[in-house]
């Protein structure tokens, strides 16, 4: 196993258990308090939780090497693994809008700010280091899900910070006499912060469609794969392959087509050299890639 895979598994287990500890923490909080803002952050640490766990086990899968049953990898697990969490996430949003709307028809709960405040303030600190340790361990090892998990962790500083700032105003305006607009603030905020959630949320489920979807490679990426096979063969202008480059779930998948007159001429040398060099190309091209070739009958084409 690699020394970045050690690095993200090991950076994951830590994310893991620091989300564990805050679930319970945002449990016991949300019981005490009746907050819709804390409800919706312990819902979306649960969500983080769960998903934690599958995303070690995703983390494992991604070093194992292709197969005959996976011939690209199983790099294609870890946009799934997103498109479920933003989903999953999408519906504690609008689980959150729904109640704080009900609160604004029934009347919400009194909110009690110092509890509040030590809590938003801890949650924020532990986020905070949380951030730290993974955006470091992303930056080191390159890591997409630790990428990913680092942008959590410092969504998370944001909204606890929009908390601290929801329930100040709440404060103030209770010492002001405005208690009934003061108990407001929390329902109204949760929607506000549940609507922001979503944004990012939905860009990333967009994203990681994307990812899954079959498309061809960027024109700077098929020019370079180009340029280097044409630069590493001598004969590559003579033999005039067909190549064709798409990116299949974070996969380059390179197709080079030949004539059938073209084949009969290679020697056994020719092929070992191209499928050898073409690998060491791609590897440094893409970090996930798959070399295939493909004979065509210019005759039966033109007929």
């Amino acid at each position: 196993m690699s020394t970045s895979i050690q690095l993200e598994q090991r950076t994951l287990r830590i994310s893991l258990c620091l989300t564990v500890l805050l679930t319970f923490w945002g449990l016991i909080f949300a019981e005490i308090t009746e907050s819709n803002i804390i409800e919706l952050d312990a819902g979306s640490y649960i969500i983080s939780g769960l998903l934690g766990i599958v995303t070690i086990y995703v983390s494992k899968l991604q070093d194992r090497p292709s197969d005959r049953i996976h011939p690209f990898g199983y790099a294609g697990f870890v946009p799934i693994l997103n498109l479920i969490r933003s989903f999953m996430i999408l519906l504690i949003c609008l689980k959150a809008i729904s109640g704080s709307l009900g609160d604004f028809v029934n009347g919400p709960e009194e909110t009690i700010h110092a509890v509040v405040f030590l809590y938003a303030g801890i949650t924020m600190l532990i986020n905070g280091i949380a951030y730290i340790i993974t955006y470091k361990a992303a930056k080191k090892s390159g890591s997409a899900i630790l990428k990913i998990d680092a942008v959590e962790w410092l969504f998370d500083i944001y909204f606890n910070a929009g908390v601290l700032l929801a329930f100040g105003v709440s404060y103030v305006l209770r010492l002001y006499g405005y208690s009934k607009i003061a108990n407001h603030i929390d329902p109204a905020f949760c929607i506000i912060l549940s609507v922001i959630m979503c944004i990012p949320v939905i860009h990333m489920f967009h994203e990681n469609i994307k990812k899954l979807s079959v498309r061809s490679v960027d024109k700077q990426t098929y020019k370079r794969i180009r340029h280097r096979f044409s630069e590493a063969f001598p004969k590559y202008q003579q033999w005039k392959p067909q190549l064709t480059a798409v990116d299949m779930s974070g996969v380059v998948w390179v197709e080079l087509k030949f004539e059938q007159e073209i084949i009969d001429g290679m020697q056994k040398e020719d092929w070992q050299s191209i499928e050898e060099t073409g690998k060491k190309i791609l590897a440094e091209i893409a970090d996930r890639y798959h070399l295939t070739f493909k004979l065509t009958n210019s005759d039966l084409e033109d007929a």
